[in-house]
């Protein structure tokens, strides 16, 4: 007899992860797949994952995962979950699952066992989890080079997307945050990643949107939760792109992107918007801009779905590969989008690139991440164009990507004022560097941070009125000696950066 999400797969619909209630040791959190007791029986185990809460575990749960294959000769388990110290970066040691203390995020690599072979076919193991989305897939019979899904727990895979070796497939768990054990916040922080049985939920679902070459391609489409199609104020577009070994499926199964936008939307942390993840083997060539995202794929969505056809309303984003394709974009045309998100891919934008001081980006990457962009790289570019840059705790993984996607949509999308606030700062001291007296500094203060907050409001318009009283009253400060030439032209300079920004979208 079929279980509910045996069911379930065999009637080929979409599968949900939702997180239940714990209390107390004897009950189990089966996320992802039915619930197992506490003692896990192997004689008749049931495949999948489950999470069990378990004071004997340092982090208060341990994941007890079922394979089943009676063909296979052995069954190693793996998954992105060895951990570095994130409270400590000076400490290089690589920690074991079961070495877990406050103050360890994963970032540490893979994580490799042999399973043990229970009954016939059923292969298991236990290892203790942290809070967030975790990450896992199987080797059988020693072909590393397959990266099998769990069948118990398969991923939402896009119909063209890769198959065979080249799909390498991650398969998620999620985990709870124990406040006494796990005790760390950035752990905690990542419980954005699990699925809320009380959240509104949105959609998502592999599109076809045209052939490419002659083959019907598909997109994957997140609606958020209560679409509306006629809405009167279209939504924004978030167009996300994977990375090598990857297609358009990473960014919606353990990129968690559906979950992550249905919690920040219910928290009030984001818009509601449509995100688009596309896959590089279709978008055309890279010294042309990418010619069927351009005229293929925006087109599409914008026909097709109530969203917004302005630039200052979309984002593009990337991880590693996609990193490099998110810079060319930038490099070829950086006013297709106002927000861009280069994320595990090194810094690749040049600096002469036209109207480079329109759009908003955001670098990023794991601590120990080998595409973490040069900071100094990073710093310098933003002499010339409106950055940022983010570490967060992780590796060249989705440990990384997961919390970079976080912190671009919940502090950084929509935000110009995120973005403009260093050069705010930057004109500021240069204001305290001056022999002014402080009433006429505050002065000079409070008109940039009045710009600055009608630029928080989206009011570019009125941001630039603030922006000109207060290069008048430099002007007027220079005439009257109260600033020497070199002094006025200083702030003027920083000063006529931020106005060329505010000027391309107003």
């Amino acid at each position: 007899m079929l279980n509910a999400r045996q069911s379930e797969m065999r009637a080929g619909r979409p599968l949900r992860f939702r997180a239940l209630a714990v209390t107390g040791l004897a009950a189990a959190l089966a996320l992802g797949a039915l619930p197992l007791s506490a003692n896990a029986d192997e004689s008749d185990p049931t495949p999948g994952p489950s999470i069990v809460a378990d004071s004997n575990s340092p982090t208060g749960y341990t994941g007890h995962f079922v394979y089943y294959d009676p063909n296979a000769a052995s069954v190693r388990f793996a998954a992105d979950i060895l951990l570095r110290n994130w409270a400590d970066k000076t400490d290089t040691k690589v920690y074991q699952p079961s070495e877990y203390k406050p103050g360890l995020m994963r970032g540490g690599g893979g994580y490799e066992v042999e399973m043990t072979r229970v009954g016939d076919g059923y292969w298991v193991t236990d290892v203790p989890l942290a809070g967030g989305v975790n990450q896992y897939w199987f080797y059988v019979n020693g072909n590393t080079n397959r990266w099998v899904a769990d069948p118990a727990n398969m991923p939402n895979f896009a119909p063209d997307g890769l198959t065979g070796n080249a799909r390498r497939a991650f398969n998620k768990v999620y985990v709870p945050y124990d406040a006494a054990k796990q005790d760390f916040a950035p752990l905690a922080a990542r419980q954005i990643e699990l699925e809320r049985p009380d959240a509104p939920k949105g959609d998502f679902a592999y599109v076809p949107f045209g052939t490419v070459n002659g083959v019907e391609r598909t997109i994957g489409v997140y609606l958020p939760p209560n679409y509306d199609p006629n809405r009167a104020e279209p939504y924004k577009t978030i167009y996300m792109q994977h990375g090598a070994g990857q297609d358009q499926s990473d960014w919606m199964t353990i990129g968690d992107v559906p979950v992550i936008m249905d919690n920040l939307i219910q928290d009030g942390d984001t818009e509601p918007a449509v995100v688009i993840s596309t896959n590089s083997t279709y978008l055309g060539a890279a010294n042309q801009g990418y010619p069927n995202l351009r005229n293929l794929i925006i087109p599409f969505v914008e026909q097709h779905y109530n969203v917004s056809e302005k630039a200052a309303d979309r984002a593009f984003a990337g991880l590693s590969m996609g990193s490099g394709i998110t810079q060319s974009i930038i490099n070829y045309d950086p006013t297709q989008f106002a927000y861009y998100g280069p994320w595990s891919g090194g810094m690749s934008v040049r600096p002469t690139t036209e109207h480079l001081d329109a759009p908003y980006i955001l670098y990023g990457g794991g601590q120990w991440d080998f595409g973490l962009p040069n900071p100094a790289a990073v710093k310098s570019l933003d002499d010339v164009a409106f950055v940022e840059n983010v570490t967060v705790a992780g590796a060249h993984d989705f440990n990384t990507w997961n919390q970079m996607f976080t912190t671009f949509a919940r502090d950084y999308l929509w935000h110009p004022d995120a973005f403009v606030r260093d050069e705010i700062d930057q004109v500021k001291d240069g204001v305290a560097a001056t022999d002014l007296n402080g009433g006429n500094s505050n002065a000079l203060d409070v008109k940039l941070d009045n710009s600055l907050t009608a630029l928080a409001a989206g009011d570019y318009a009125g941001a630039q009125k603030a922006l000109d009283t207060f290069l008048n009253q430099v002007g007027v400060f220079e005439k009257t000696g109260k600033l020497s030439a070199a002094q006025a032209d200083g702030l003027r300079k920083t000063a006529a950066q931020i106005s060329a920004n505010y000027h391309y979208w107003m």
